[in-house]
């Protein structure tokens, strides 16, 4: 393989190994959408003793499955309040109420989550919104995502591209004064 050609290939791996971070990183916190049939809704109690400093909040979850393959899929519905992720839900109880309601009638909801499902950890996403919706009806294009996606890969290119250019200056007038001084690169000690 050239030297050229390797040094390519490695560049591209390192460059796809940085960025999986941030992608990974949107893509877990950016909203999803997607339309089920909400099948139960149910609140956890947290297990732990009275002397607990940490105030315990009950935990909602919500059971779903998708209208066409029927595979099911498990929501959890807590309040994200003032901090990180700044989605600023207050309204866990009101979801739930309505999940419960959806459940009765075996209806259709559109879900708005953000998160993942991984199973091993037992972790699942968060419902920020429930609608009612028809079974066929389609989620909505993600325009927020795609909006903010552009702009954080625009911006990211506009820094590179300043940077790349404030160091070629900064190379280009060491090599100006270089010149100008009369020192030659080959004589420098």
């Amino acid at each position: 393989m050239p030297p050229k050609l390797k040094r390519i290939l490695i560049r591209t791996a390192l460059a796809l190994l940085i960025a999986a971070g941030p992608v990974a990183f949107l893509d877990y916190f950016l909203p999803h959408h997607a339309v089920l049939r909400i099948v139960g809704a149910e609140t956890r109690r947290p297990i732990g003793n009275s002397n607990s400093a940490k105030a315990q909040r009950d935990t909602f979850y919500i059971s779903a499955e998708d209208v066409e393959t029927q595979k099911p899929r498990v929501f959890r519905n807590e309040d994200t309040g003032w901090g990180f992720p700044f989605y600023f839900k207050f309204n866990s109880a009101d979801l739930q109420a309505i999940a419960q309601s959806v459940a009765g009638e075996r209806g259709t909801a559109l879900f708005t989550y953000y998160g993942w499902r991984i199973q091993i950890f037992s972790t699942t996403p968060n419902v920020t919104s429930i609608k009612r919706v028809a079974p066929n009806a389609e989620p909505p294009l993600p325009w927020f995502n795609i909006i903010f996606t552009v702009a954080v890969l625009g911006g990211s290119a506009w820094l590179a591209l300043w940077y790349r250019g404030v160091r070629n200056r900064r190379r280009q007038g060491r090599e100006a004064s270089a010149r100008g001084a009369g020192i030659n690169s080959d004589t420098r000690v």
